[in-house]
Order: C-alpha cells, then structure tokens, then sequence
C-alpha cells in the first residue's frame, strides 16, 4: 500500500484506482488487428467486454456476455453492425439494443439490452470510455498527426506486470542509464549520468526536467506524462538501426498483475534483414533472465524488443504486482515518482468521495522534446 492509504495498484469495477481510471478514454486495440465482421474478448481494468467491427468498418464495445444464458458474444456471429449470440440466436444492435429472439415471441425483447460503450478510433488505435455518464472530451496528438515522411509505427505489448509499477518506469530517468546502458553508453547525450532532478504539476499532468552536465553546459531533457497514463518523449536509439523519434505511449490495465502497452512513433524502417529475422519472443527471454538461465547482456543487440526487455526485466524483479510502497528508500532522482503518487492519491480519493477530481487539459503550443538549453 502506498502512504496515504489509497491501494494504487488493483483496478477491478469498485476499487478506487479503477473508479478514477473509469473516467477517461482508453486504447483497447490496434486498429489493424480487428477486422469487419469479426468479434474479439478484451479485458480492460479487471473486466471482460466484446469488442467487434461490423460490417460496415464501424467498431462497436459491448458487454461480454449474452444477458440470456450468459455464453460470451465474442464467439457470436457479425450481421451488419450488429451481433448475433452463438448460443441461441439473440442479435444486438451496436448500441446495445436487443433486435432479435428466435426463439421467443416478439414482445419478449422489450427492454432486453445489453450495455454498449463510446468508442474512437483514432491513430491506428480503438479507444473505448468505460465510466458512468457522457465520456470527456477526446484527447488529440498533432505532434502524433504530423507526417515527416515516415511510416506511422503502432505497437501494442502485454507486459506482465502492475500497471503502476509501468508508468512509474516511463517517469525514472535515472533507470535509462542502468536498464538501457548498452544504448545509453552508446549515445553521446547520456554519457553521464543527470546533476538534477525536477517534475512539476501541470495542467495536463506531470512535466519532468532532468538537467545534464556536459562540461559546464546544462542542458535540460524534457518528458510529458499526461494523466493519467500517457507519455510522449523522445528516447534515444535503441540501436545503431534506430533513430531519434517522439515516441506516443499509452498503458492500460488489462488486470491487476498485467498491462497493455500501447506506442506510437515514425522511425526510420530497420532493413529487411532485421525485419524477417525470426526472433525470439520477449518474455521467453525476460523469464530466462529473471530466473537466471541467461544474462541481459547475452540478448542480441539489435532484437527488436530490446527496449521492452530491459524494462521488462527491471520491473518483473519487483513482483508482477508491487505493493510494498511504504518500504522503499526514494531518493532525489525519484522526485517525478513522488509526485506522480502524490497526484494519483489525491485524484482517486476524490474520485471515491464523489468530490470533483482534476480535469486535464493538454498544452495547445507545441510540446518541446529532446535536450534543451537550461535558462541562465
């Protein structure tokens, strides 16, 4: 448990982390992955839903289960923008309305609904609002629209572990140079490690300053967290074949001990050669680590997960579900860490209370990423 009393890191209907979690907008899927008429099981904050595109391209969240004998929907059939339960029949429209009962009388479908969700589809992702009431306005990236010639990149990654323990990582700067120091020795910018620590509350959520020394010259490195879990940064190569590239991040609950990771960028392409290798999978590798059957330094450099691996091993030392807050030794590099938990207790008791929480706004200017110049 976190100071201050508020469970941070269990997120089922009722909890007070996924109470405050239900009153935003999150990505559920790739875009590219659904196809029309298909249907897909999704688990989002603990709880199961049907996700499923009609035919007409349009995609549609509803409950996860039939409302008659209770058999998932997912497993049903696509008619239109509608679906049709497997077991006997019932279809339902994309807004939960109750259309058909083969077997029943007509007037038998009166009022019989199942529960619909809003949904966007917006940059090669499929968001869904799970809360009470009307959803918030929709958050939009310019940054993420913007074209510079390169292909739009959308990954999405269950990483198994705390959604908690995820976000904090994607505030620690100081990790980059342990975690990453196979890439961050290799970049010039990172060659020593910060002088300062800074994290300031915003109206769209967290800015972090690191500032670096470099030679008597400060320059300042820049991240955006906007809650309650985006990031936009600009990380360093992860290899000699990647670039610097903004990279657009969401994490999700799917359940309380694994998150989806959902990233967005416009890198240059690896090269074939890198592509059609056939690598091995990322948590194979993350598991021969943790248990000792290999090292991170012996994973091949230019795997394409090579990120995602060293984090992945950082945060499954804690436990797939870290709880134990109140014992840590934070220091000055963990001041964003701090404050983030800050914010997050604040905003769910408030949540919980029925009181109003924080209703964020991104910045409208353009967001500075990279390193910058400290003021004088």
């Amino acid at each position: 448990m976190a100071r201050g009393g508020i469970d941070l890191v269990h997120y089922g209907p009722g909890t007070p982390a996924g109470t405050y979690l239900r009153h935003f907008w999150h990505p559920v899927y790739r875009a590219e992955d659904l196809a029309p008429g298909w249907a897909k099981r999704i688990q989002i904050m603990g709880e199961y839903f049907t996700l499923y595109r009609g035919e007409s391209g349009t995609a549609h969240v509803v409950e996860d289960r039939c409302p008659h004998r209770k058999t998932r929907l997912s497993i049903g059939e696509i008619e239109g923008d509608s679906i049709r339960c497997f077991y006997h029949g019932w279809k339902f429209a994309g807004d939960g309305i109750c259309e058909e009962q083969p077997a029943e009388p007509a007037s038998f479908k009166q009022g019989v609904c199942i529960r619909s969700y809003p949904v966007r589809e917006y940059l090669g992702l499929i968001f869904a609002y799970f809360g009470e009431g009307d959803p918030p306005e929709f958050q939009e990236f310019p940054e993420a629209e913007y074209d510079n010639g390169r292909p739009l990149t959308v990954k999405k990654i269950e990483v198994k572990y705390n959604f908690f323990q995820r976000i904090e990582n994607s505030l620690d700067e100081a990790h980059v140079h342990f975690v990453h120091k196979v890439s961050a020795s290799a970049t010039p910018e990172f060659s020593s490690l910060p002088v300062a620590y800074a994290a300031e509350e915003t109206d769209y959520g967290i800015l972090r300053k690191t500032t670096y020394d470099r030679g008597g010259k400060k320059d300042i490195r820049q991240k955006y967290f906007m809650m309650p879990n985006i990031g936009l940064t600009l990380p360093p190569p992860a290899t000699q074949l990647d670039d610097w590239a903004p990279n657009l991040s969401w994490r999700v609950p799917a359940n309380d001990e694994t998150t989806l990771s959902f990233t967005m960028s416009r890198r240059k392409p690896r090269g074939e050669k890198v592509a059609d290798k056939s690598w091995e999978h990322m948590d194979d590798i993350v598991e021969k680590i943790l248990d000792g059957r290999m090292r991170l330094k012996d994973v091949d450099p230019y795997h394409p997960r090579l990120f995602n691996i060293q984090d992945n091993v950082a945060i499954g030392g804690q436990g797939r579900m870290h709880d134990d807050r109140d014992k840590e030794w934070l220091g000055r590099s963990d001041i964003p860490i701090v404050l983030l938990r800050r914010i997050y207790q604040r905003e769910i008791r408030a949540a919980v209370e029925g009181r109003p929480i924080k209703r964020w706004r991104l910045p409208r200017g353009k967001l500075v990423l990279g390193f910058q110049p400290a003021a004088e």
